[in-house]
């Protein structure tokens, strides 16, 4: 500017344009002063800059005061995140903490800003959020040694710049609204980023306080804030808000009335001022917990209901094997047992549907890369959705290699994408995507889906019908195909959900933007060592030759809880010659053997039963000296081994329902050994 141009300015000018900064200093610093989430503002040496009201409350500081480093107040562990972010720029986000002192939890936000002055040094912000009295994710306490409080210097103003840049740079949304009307007179530049609206488009838009909350939380949360200015009370709820390009985020909101000396003339305050955290990626995890625990509940009604089922099948199979083979060969009564029996088998493909929902499949599982995988199954994922649909992959470019079997994660892609065309039109297009997920800390849970760590994400996005919450949380619940296509792909879908759980992964489904539906795979990510190749070929040996038959004579006990299948075992194995003993659980099999002189060439023992299940028994047996081959027979049982064939020497397994000749076969078999 011009010596002449500055002549042109008045001293009354210049004082108006002072007052104007000084407004706009008092404003930012009122609103850092009060918002309800604690900021702090620290140096590179970690010495506290800046610290508004509710972080010194936090964390027993006194007002002013900006000499204290934070190495006096919060862990080593923390320290060393922050110096992590200064070095690398990268922020971090829901780092817990808790003090071990008053049991006051905490998740930290770490974020590098730019020093005002120096513009090559770098600062560190902290948003720290006090979750005390919250229902949050197990956590592992991380003790803070909290600090006596000090007497610090007399109360110091917070520089204008650095209040401003506190509200710019926080990985929030600070906002500020007039009362009653609830329009929007300030917004931080993070509106922008988060929601996809300029603050320009808040502060223009008198509805947009509501617009931006979508239409199933718009009550509940437009109710929640007039409890909270009748009351004068600070508030916190989450909510789900529109973004500009259709999609939705949830965020966690806190707010509060801002006393201002300008006031209503009734008293009452003109402002309440708020900050929005996105807690989208929480809520989905939660949301994947919440399902992982419904379709657990599921899977072992299932499996009981299989259990059970196949009990009464091998009765009916049974007995009726045994009139089929007393009756005559011209008996009109034959077809009629025939059509019992082919009732039964029929009955026998359901139970084996619920079993390979509800049971633990043997590991087979190898390493894999993921990107090469998806690229093998494009030819029939295009193929399955034809000419008039369109399918694009896109990789992440990372070394995505995760622990799967390929033909069953193959399957599960197209039980995915099958679901997703059905419910598209000519034209549309499934875009498939790869990527990455750390998993926090503060997200472990005993029986959690997903633990802590990092994971590869399939991202299925497929335009339709969004769905609502029932729908979601029992996409993966169902056990038994339908007569129609529809339902043999959900039954299809549930099992590979199971699938994916063994493999220490998870799937979940959410709307996307523009109506559409996104399912994500979740898959453990692996470290694979150099030079290994990306998938492994398990070598199997060829099945033995069938043994040769056993003596004749041998003595077999029996142990079964189900009456009507040890009669007909017991009947079946007399007639062959063997005696037989027999026992309802495992105490009396125990008491039997004591007593019984004859030494014992065969158990056979049901896998489940009440309180003594086959595999203890055994073991019990074992402790006390008896040595005898071991058939195990159920309908029902989680244990991968049994499945997988991987039993020690002279041990076997048999499938409920099974045919009396595969008893007598199986039975042949393990005596032989």
């Amino acid at each position: 500017m011009e010596r002449a141009d500055l002549d042109q300015w008045r001293g009354r000018e210049v004082a108006r344009l002072l007052a104007l900064v000084e407004t706009q200093r008092r404003y930012y610093q009122e609103i850092v002063a009060s918002i309800p989430v604690g900021l702090l503002v620290l140096s590179s040496d970690l010495s506290i800059l800046l610290a508004n009201t509710a972080a010194r409350k936090i964390f027993g500081l006194r007002s002013g005061g900006t000499s204290r480093r934070l190495d006096n107040i919060l862990p080593a562990s923390l320290l060393d995140r922050i110096e992590d972010v200064l070095n690398t720029g990268v922020q971090q986000t829901g780092v817990m903490v808790e003090n071990g002192r008053d049991s006051r939890r905490l998740r930290v936000g770490i974020q590098a800003i730019r020093n005002w002055d120096e513009e090559a040094a770098q600062e560190a912000l902290l948003t720290v959020e006090d979750l005390t009295g919250m229902a949050p994710p197990e956590i592992v306490a991380v003790p803070i040694p909290m600090a006596a409080p000090v007497e610090p210097p007399a109360d110091e103003p917070l520089p204008a710049i650095s209040a401003q840049q506190l509200v710019d740079n926080a990985d929030a949304i600070t906002w500020a609204v007039e009362l009653p009307s609830m329009n929007f007179v300030f917004a931080s530049p993070q509106a922008e980023k988060l929601l996809g609206f300029a603050p320009e488009h808040w502060t223009s838009h008198a509805s947009f306080w509501l617009d931006r909350v979508c239409n199933c939380d718009r009550d509940r949360v437009a109710k929640t804030y007039e409890r909270a200015i009748e009351t004068g009370a600070a508030l916190a709820c989450e909510f789900q808000a529109i973004k500009a390009n259709g999609g939705r985020v949830w965020l966690r909101e806190y707010a509060r009335l801002l006393p201002a000396s300008d006031g209503a003339a009734d008293g009452s305050p003109r402002y309440m001022i708020g900050v929005a955290v996105d807690v989208t990626e929480r809520r989905m995890l939660e949301d994947q917990l919440v399902q992982s625990e419904r379709v657990e509940a599921v899977s072992r009604l299932a499996s009981r209901m299989a259990h059970d089922l196949n009990n009464m099948l091998m009765i009916l199979t049974g007995y009726s094997e045994e009139l089929l083979t007393g009756l005559p060969a011209g008996s009109t009564l034959r077809a009629d047992v025939q059509e019992i029996l082919a009732a039964t088998d029929r009955m026998s493909g359901f139970t084996t549907q619920l079993l390979s929902f509800g049971r633990r499949q043997p590991g087979n599982a190898i390493e894999v890369d993921l990107e090469s995988a998806l690229a093998r199954f494009g030819p029939r994922l295009n193929a399955l959705l034809g000419t008039h649909l369109g399918l694009e992959l896109h990789g992440s470019g990372e070394a995505n290699r995760v622990r799967a079997d390929i033909a069953q994660l193959e399957q599960v892609m197209v039980a995915i994408v099958e679901r997703a065309r059905q419910a598209m039109h000519a034209g549309e297009k499934i875009l498939v995507e790869t990527s990455r997920l750390d998993v926090d800390e503060d997200l472990r849970r005993p029986n959690a889906p997903m633990q802590p760590g990092s994971y590869a994400v399939i991202s299925i996005m497929a335009p339709g019908q969004p769905m609502d919450a029932e729908a979601k949380a029992a996409l993966f619940e169902c056990s038994l195909p339908g007569k129609e296509p529809w339902d043999d792909v959900a039954a299809t879908l549930s099992r590979g959900y199971g699938i994916v759980r063994q493999w220490g992964g998870d799937i979940s489904v959410s709307n996307g933007p523009r109506s559409a539906t996104v399912f994500r795979v979740f898959l453990p990510r692996l470290e694979s060592a150099a030079g290994q190749g990306a998938e492994s070929v398990i070598a199997t040996e060829p099945p033995s030759a069938a043994p040769e038959p056993p003596a004749p004579l041998a003595t077999i006990l029996v142990v079964e809880d189900e009456a009507g299948i040890r009669a007909l075992v017991r009947k079946i194995l007399r007639r062959q010659g063997y005696e037989v003993l027999e026992a309802a659980n495992g105490q009396d099999a125990l008491a039997l053997c004591r007593e019984h002189g004859q030494r014992v060439e065969l158990l056979i023992t049901d896998v489940l039963m009440p309180q003594m299940g086959g595999r203890e028994l055994v073991e019990r047996l074992q402790t006390q000296g008896h040595d005898m081959n071991v058939l195990y027979v159920s309908g029902y049982t989680d244990d991968a081994t049994v499945y997988s064939g991987d039993l020690p020497t002279g041990t076997a397994f048999l499938q409920k329902p099974f045919t009396l000749g595969s008893l007598l076969d199986k039975v042949k078999e393990v005596l032989a050994k």
